[in-house]
């Protein structure tokens, strides 16, 4: 039987590319403020960039085809550029308030003593003797758990918080509960 960590983030995926998006849980459904670490700051703020300058510009071209079209009572492909317009904005206006009320984990914040957002921490299964895996633990945002970053609000993330070096944890997954030990914490 594959290790419970690995079944559990398979059947999560990854979704799109750059940052990740929010799998489990976001930082504004828990009522907690959003934590990104400095990486993913700087992912975040490229991705605006992005947004707000060739994609906005690709959808505004994309558009004014469209109307070149004529009747845009029955235009399709208008309805269709204008829908991507309005997503864009909307993506725009969220990844910008993301970034305005975000707090951001610098490298010197991380512990490690205690495994808190930014640490990579190292566990091994001891239940069924599955080889060890790290984790760096990051915001929902930035969760990839394809390439081991592991929201800190997903069930192992939000097991892991607050253990020190040795503590044992239960981590409820899609087989039941499984014992994990951390077996070492850095940044």
């Amino acid at each position: 039987m594959p290790c419970a960590a690995a079944f559990f983030f398979r059947k999560a995926g990854r979704v799109g590319p750059g940052v990740g998006r929010a799998i489990f849980y976001s930082g504004d459904d828990m009522g907690q403020e959003p934590v990104l670490t400095s990486a993913g700051m700087k992912a975040l703020k490229e991705k605006l960039r992005y947004l707000e300058t060739k994609r906005r510009s690709e959808v505004s071209e994309q558009m004014k085809k469209a109307i070149d079209h004529g009747d845009l009572s029955e235009n399709a492909e208008y309805d269709e550029a204008r829908n991507a317009y309005l997503k864009l904005e909307k993506e725009i206006s969220e990844t910008a308030s993301l970034i305005a009320r975000a707090r951001v984990v610098n490298e010197d914040e991380i512990s490690t003593d205690i495994v808190g957002v930014g640490s990579l921490v190292e566990i091994e299964d001891i239940e069924n003797g599955c080889a060890r895996r790290e984790y760096r633990l990051v915001g929902p945002t930035e969760s990839d758990p394809d390439n081991g970053r592991i929201s800190h609000l997903c069930p192992i993330g939000a097991s892991l918080m607050n253990t020190k070096l040795g503590d044992l944890v239960d981590v409820n997954t899609p087989g039941g509960v499984r014992k994990f030990r951390v077996v070492s914490i850095t940044r």
